[in-house]
């Protein structure tokens, strides 16, 4: 992969790097393992999309577990879980796909389906992502319910809090979609002695097509405190919000409590279910005094390109320029790559600007070139066409 150093006018070091194969996995970016995990001191941990780490490799990589997919029952569709770039956030995000047919838990269970990442309590875990008895954790995620959306009447859990070991049947908490009249979205509690009770619940279409983001405190223990507030992005609106205590947070037995992400729901009605695609990005999750602050307030970057050139015949160049603008001290370096660019072409950059050259065997058409910046934790795209004409 070829890879160019620049610097531009405000002081940026960028790495440049191109690839015509927008399903290949080029070579991740050079982040530091303490920019995903916490250091020794301990610090927020931080899973986003990226577009370039396969999916499976960088959840495993932040969380230290894998996922729990049916790819098992569903080999023909590979991994359940890709990334896909998203226009209203301007980055990749994490796309969980789940089919009615045939997927199942893994093929263990088939009057459900699993599709989540989480954390464990294992050895291998490190204890900062582990809830142990007395602490309080913070969450933070985004999540985007696509328009249409068919939750089950039995459960569609999208998130759970649930003990590792012990008695760890039930889940703690889960943050449910359920179908009714009309829809709603139910927080719901099982204490230690097995009672189930629905803390909150509000009408589901106000989730349903729009980036919402959600963040939940915890203090594990048998009287423990919770609560969780879940924001509409584009406007800030409060959509969702509860806090309770004291609230039964523990089980007889149990080491660890764990967070879990994703679709884990009911096979009872399939005729009531169809095939969904939930969008999730820029998990966080912090331990003690350390919080999963909004990424509004801390430093970040833009990333636009534009176009310079109309079409261009085959052999022709087209032009672009390429704008990466710091927010609220932003001062790091910015690796930046372009994915999808169509048979016989190749690209060159140069400070804010890149070029790509077809030759006279590239197809005519309009591709769309997605130029990705990424910085650590922090990613950025910007989706320019290439119109190649006949």
């Amino acid at each position: 992969m070829n890879k160019i150093a620049v610097t531009f006018a405000i002081g940026l070091a960028l790495a440049w790097s191109c690839t015509s194969d927008p399903t290949r996995s080029p070579s991740p970016p050079s982040a530091s393992l303490q920019e995903v995990m916490p250091a020794a001191s301990g610090g927020p941990v931080i899973l986003s999309a990226d577009g370039q780490t396969a999916a499976y490799t960088r959840i495993q990589g932040v969380l230290k577990s894998a996922p729990e997919t049916p790819d098992c029952s569903h080999p023909a569709f590979g991994p359940h879980i890709t990334q896909a770039v998203d226009r209203a956030l301007r980055k990749y995000v994490f796309v969980f796909n789940i089919h009615v047919t045939p997927d199942n838990d893994r093929c263990s269970a088939f009057d459900r389906q699993r599709l989540e990442i989480k954390t464990q309590g294992n050895s291998s875990t490190p204890d900062y992502l582990k809830g142990f008895l007395g602490d309080t954790v913070t969450f933070r995620w985004k999540f985007r319910l696509p328009e249409g959306f068919q939750p089950s009447t039995s459960f569609t859990h999208i998130h759970q809090l649930k003990a590792y070991d012990g008695d760890a049947g039930a889940p703690i908490i889960t943050l449910t979609p359920r179908k009714g009249n009309p829809n709603s979205l139910q927080l719901i509690h099982v204490d230690s002695r097995g009672v189930t009770r629905h803390l909150a619940s509000t009408p589901l279409d106000s989730f349903v097509g729009v980036w919402v983001e959600a963040y939940e405190r915890v203090t594990y223990g048998a009287t423990g405190r919770y609560s969780i507030v879940i924001n509409r992005l584009s406007d800030g609106a409060t959509l969702f919000a509860y806090s309770t205590a004291p609230l039964d947070l523990w089980r007889e037995g149990t080491t660890v409590v764990r967070p879990k992400w994703g679709l884990y729901r009911s096979l009872n009605h399939p005729e009531h279910l169809r095939d969904e695609h939930v969008l999730f990005d820029r998990f966080c999750l912090a331990k003690g005094a350390d919080d999963c602050v909004s990424e509004e307030v801390l430093p970040d970057f833009s990333l636009k390109a534009t176009p310079r050139s109309p079409a261009v015949a085959p052999g022709d160049v087209a032009s672009y320029h390429v704008a990466v603008t710091p927010l609220r001290g932003f001062a790091d370096a910015v690796s930046v790559s372009v994915m999808g660019l169509p048979e016989g072409a190749s690209v060159t950059f140069a400070p804010a600007s890149l070029t790509v050259s077809t030759s006279t065997s590239t197809p005519p058409g309009v591709y769309p070139l997605v130029v990705s910046g990424i910085s650590g934790v922090l990613s950025h795209v910007s989706v320019v066409p290439l119109s190649v004409r006949r």
